[in-house]
């Protein structure tokens, strides 16, 4: 019996490290491809328009006024 709880215990607590880990994958995956989207928006800037960069890096026009 203390066993199995223990057992359940350890799987629970395994359970919520893996779930972690996703979910910081997953955020990591985000950032990343944000910040790749920042980049090329830099590097277009000049080239072409606001309206045309945001529309197709998906970055609204405030953030790329900020670049």
């Amino acid at each position: 019996m203390r066993e199995n709880t223990r057992n359940d215990r350890m799987n629970a607590l395994l359970k919520g490290g893996l779930k972690g880990l996703e979910q910081g994958v997953k955020q990591g995956l985000e950032q990343g491809e944000k910040q790749a989207k920042v980049e090329i928006a830099r590097s277009l800037k000049g080239l072409l328009s606001d309206e045309i960069i945001s529309e197709k890096t998906g970055l609204s026009i405030e953030e790329l006024k900020k670049l």
